[in-house]
Formats: structure tokens, sequence, C-alpha cells
């Protein structure tokens, strides 16, 4: 009875192993990793860090830097998965410059989603793309 009892336990853990892997919350929270520019050859690598709590969505943009972001705007349209974002960042002399967000989650259901859009920091705008790690 003990070694049925050991299999089913196993054989239902073997089977539910992809199950538990593969639910990991809120699409949006977690580390994004990706990079933003005006142009191929001008690129600023960055790191959005995303949190959910109940119904707010917030966050950081280029957690540890110097010039970490903290996110005062952050909104979700979970109708077409849709994000916006603003925060007020810092140029190289200290001034604020805001930045701007807005792109859309690709692949929704993968561990490995993407999100792409527009970046704006100050004057300067330009596609980006971010991979959930």
């Amino acid at each position: 009875m003990r070694a049925t009892l050991c299999c089913v336990i196993a054989i239902l853990a073997y089977a539910m192993a992809p199950t538990a892997v593969a639910q990991q919350g809120h699409p949006l929270v977690g580390v994004w990793l990706g990079d933003w520019g005006p142009s191929a050859s001008d690129r600023h690598q960055v790191v959005l860090e995303l949190t959910w709590m109940n119904t707010t969505l917030s966050g950081t943009v280029n957690p540890g830097e110097a010039d970490e972001t903290p996110l005062k705007v952050a909104q979700l349209n979970s109708s077409n998965w849709t994000v916006h974002l603003e925060g007020d960042s810092k140029d190289a002399s200290g001034k604020p410059v805001k930045v701007v967000i807005d792109g859309q989650i690709e692949n929704l259901g993968s561990a490995k989603r993407s999100l792409t859009g527009t970046w704006t920091r100050g004057g300067t705008k330009g596609p980006f793309k971010l991979t959930r790690e």
C-alpha cells in the first residue's frame, strides 16, 4: 500500500511540475532587461523592475544605477496589454529629465515575454525592447 501511494504521489508531482513552473503571477511583475535608443547605433541598456500589489503597478527604471528612476505613473490596460510608465530621472548635470515608456506585452503566455514600444527620455525618443527575466 505504501509503495502504491508513493508511486501515485511521484506521478502526480511529475505531472504537475510543468504547471507549477508556468505559474508566474502577474504578467508584468519581475525584472525586464533590454535596450532603447533613437537609432540602431545609439542604444542604451536598461533594467525595468515592476511590482504589482492588489491593483497598483509600480517599479523603477535602471535599479541600482546612479540615475535610478522610480515610476510616478504606472498604468496597464489589460484589454490590449498595453503599458504606460512615467518617471523623473536626471541628466549628466543633475537636471530633471522626464522618462515616458509606452509599450505592449508580446508573447503574454511565455515565461520569456517581451515588452516593446516607444521610450522617451527628455527630448530623445526611440524604440525599445525588453525581455522578462
